[in-house]
């Protein structure tokens, strides 16, 4: 009987030792102290771009030893997820550390307004709590920006193909985008074209002029015929006063080889004249040769002397 009240104390004792070990290990004791995106800190307004890469920077101080946490900041209520992670890692007591991140904004589809109201989320963890706080960030739009939402390109083409290039281009700025044009190029072929897009707007407005924010158009490129086989770099600029962006892709051309651009310039060299042009001037100086002479010989000949005949002489 004893045994058994023995036992039964023990296993109470064992319980309630592992109950407070549980409560201890899950009292996180980490102080955020400070978050800074973009190198400014506390609730801010970020002048950026749907899309944009920004760093995030957490300043933080532990208060305990703790092995495994975790560092993960993110936004919430877009379409695409908005967030990032450091790798698990351990901290010592009243020790401060940072941690940098980088986050990307919303991309342009989710954007309602022109200026974003967004909640940063940061939050510390080990497996068995977490601390976590929040910052207010605005993301007001830049005021004159370019972006080439889609350009397509052919990835393989021949020697003296006609090739398209479709591209599709947005302002995703504040402002409008006036006079805006989009060139297309291979610059080690030297072949260029330039498109007109117009003006775009930062947002539709079809209820007065029709204006668009994005507008798309193709642009067609004629590779020259003695185009050398090999990769080339098809560069799509879009610009104008105020802004500029650009997007290089790759192009693989099927043409000439070296060694036959070779041969062609060494057969141009060597020929120098083509052979036609030679004959036809050997001939014509030939005939004009004889011709000089039979106009000497007529020139220099004698007149034969004048032979009367009026029958026999008559002195009668």
């Amino acid at each position: 009987m004893k045994a058994k009240q023995f036992l039964g104390l023990f296993v109470a004792m064992f319980v309630a030792l592992l109950a407070v070990n549980v409560v201890n290990a899950g009292a996180l004791n980490v102080t955020i102290n400070d978050v800074e995106v973009n190198d400014v800190s506390g609730s801010i307004t970020l002048s950026g771009s749907p899309g944009e890469t920004l760093p995030v920077e957490v300043t933080f101080t532990a208060d305990a030893n703790y092995d495994d946490l975790k560092l993960k900041v993110w936004v919430d209520g877009y379409k695409s997820d908005i967030s990032e992670s450091t790798s698990r890692f351990d901290v010592l007591k009243d020790r401060t550390y940072i941690k940098r991140l980088a986050l990307d904004l919303p991309a342009v589809e989710d954007f309602d307004d022109l200026n974003e109201d967004l909640t940063l989320h940061v939050r510390i963890s080990d497996k068995n709590d977490e601390i976590e706080t929040e910052f207010d960030i605005t993301v007001q739009r830049e005021s004159y920006v370019y972006n080439l939402l889609s350009v397509e390109t052919p990835i393989r083409a021949s020697a003296g193909d006609i090739i398209a290039v479709d591209v599709v281009l947005k302002n995703v700025g504040s402002n409008e985008l006036e006079d805006s044009f989009v060139t297309a190029s291979i610059p080690e072929l030297d072949l260029y074209r330039k498109v007109y897009f117009g003006d775009l707007t930062p947002e539709d407005d079809v209820d007065s002029d029709g204006k668009q924010d994005a507008r798309e158009r193709r642009i067609y490129l004629v590779l020259p015929s003695d185009s050398i086989t090999g990769d080339y770099d098809i560069v799509v600029k879009a610009s104008n006063y105020d802004s500029s962006n650009t997007v290089i892709k790759s192009i693989s051309i099927s043409g000439l080889t070296i060694a036959d651009d070779a041969i062609k310039a060494e057969t141009v060299k060597d020929e120098g004249v083509p052979t036609s042009i030679i004959v036809l001037t050997v001939v014509l100086v030939i005939i004009f040769v004889v011709l000089l002479i039979v106009l000497i010989v007529l020139l220099t000949k004698k007149p034969a002397d004048r032979i009367e005949d009026f029958g026999e002489t008559s002195y009668y």
